[in-house]
């Protein structure tokens, strides 16, 4: 279930109780003050339990429909690193080719059991794939497979592609799963951050900073060797 049926559905749910106590309200003006009686009142207990039983319902299917798009989200992050062997070896395989966009490719027909096609017509009853990106991965995989002859730049800039489309798929998968920003982040400039950086230098004499920097530098350049 996702989070915007989960809301649709309590405030369905909100609705509902609303209107039961208007009615039970009206009741109560009608019967006078001879008769304080009402069916809601009588059945109290009986509401208050199929209202429970129906919130335990959604949330029980939210946090089922959550912990599947996880256990999606970790086997298409395992199958891109397996792919990424294949992009980053000197001399691949056809093995290694295929043991990656095979992985992509199971991970791309489980994703169907998750989320069905979206604005399914009588024209288009098929519908279209709910994350492109998903697809556009499996495209960039098979742009370089060994039958076509791909350069080495070739897997390089393959990887590359596959993993800005990556950052793209996870802002919507974490919006999917209603991921939360931290209470207690640690920040790049933050103290917690400092501090530890500072220990690690006086005791391994490692200076953090300059080893990303140094990184940072030595990815762009090599970006730019390989196209």
């Amino acid at each position: 279930m996702t989070n915007e049926k989960l809301q649709a559905r309590l405030i369905a749910a909100g609705i509902a109780v609303v209107l039961i106590l208007a009615i039970s309200l009206v009741e109560y003006v009608a019967n006078g003050p001879n008769n304080r009686t009402t069916f809601v009142g009588n059945n109290a207990t009986l509401f208050a339990l199929l209202f429970a039983a129906y919130l335990a319902y959604l949330f029980q299917q939210r946090g089922k429909f959550v912990d599947e798009l996880r256990a999606w989200w970790y086997r298409i992050v395992a199958a891109k690193s397996e792919f990424f062997v294949y992009c980053d070896k000197a001399s691949p395989s056809e093995e290694d080719y295929l043991k990656g966009f095979y992985a992509l490719s199971t991970s791309m027909d489980t994703f169907r059991l998750i989320y069905c096609n979206v604005d399914r017509t009588k024209e288009n009853p098929k519908g279209f794939f709910p994350f492109e990106q998903v697809r556009d991965i499996m495209d960039v995989a098979k742009s370089v497979a060994p039958s076509r002859n791909p350069t080495t730049a070739d897997r390089a800039n393959a990887k590359q592609a596959i993993i800005l489309i990556f950052q793209s798929l996870r802002l919507a998968i974490q919006a999917e799963a209603s991921a939360s920003v931290p209470d207690n982040p640690t920040l790049f400039d933050s103290p917690y951050r400092k501090a530890y950086l500072k220990q690690i230098a006086q005791a391994t004499h490692i200076d953090l900073a300059k080893v990303r920097e140094a990184n940072e530098r030595a990815d762009r350049s090599s970006s730019a060797e390989q196209r």
